[in-house]
């Protein structure tokens, strides 16, 4: 079920704070074992996706319905935010965050590949050149 754009901007945020809440609440469990700190890489990489949605619907509330995320300050900026958060956790889960974060980021890029991309499908247009006498 798609929502608006307004209404995934407050989602988003919500379950950003909620998931920044959360691991900061739990952060002393978090840091006990090992698997525990995998856990708190985990938690920070659904930060960094909720933090990124966040930053896409409020600029694309801002600077209109076509505008894109690019690279170096949208993603750039949520993935060092969570990186911050998981080492608020513990060392081991700023690795774990950044790996699983990356995988988030291929995912969410395919799916808006999928969804707002050209299609691959048309087919090329073929011109006839004209013969010479």
């Amino acid at each position: 079920m798609a929502v608006s754009t307004n209404v995934s901007f407050i989602l988003s945020s919500v379950l950003a704070i909620t998931t920044l809440a959360a691991s900061q609440t739990f952060k002393l469990q978090l840091s006990e074992s090992k698997e525990m700190t995998i856990l708190g890489g985990g938690v920070s990489s659904l930060f960094f996706m909720f933090l990124l949605t966040a930053v896409g619907n409020l600029e694309g509330i801002l600077m209109g319905k076509g505008f894109e995320l690019q690279l170096v300050p949208e993603v750039a900026f949520a993935l060092i935010v969570s990186l911050v958060v998981a080492g608020s956790i513990h060392r081991v889960s700023i690795t774990c965050c950044l790996i699983f974060s990356l995988v988030i980021l291929y995912f969410m890029n395919s799916i808006s590949q999928k969804t707002y991309g050209l299609s691959e499908s048309a087919a090329p247009v073929k011109v006839e050149k004209k013969k010479r006498r």
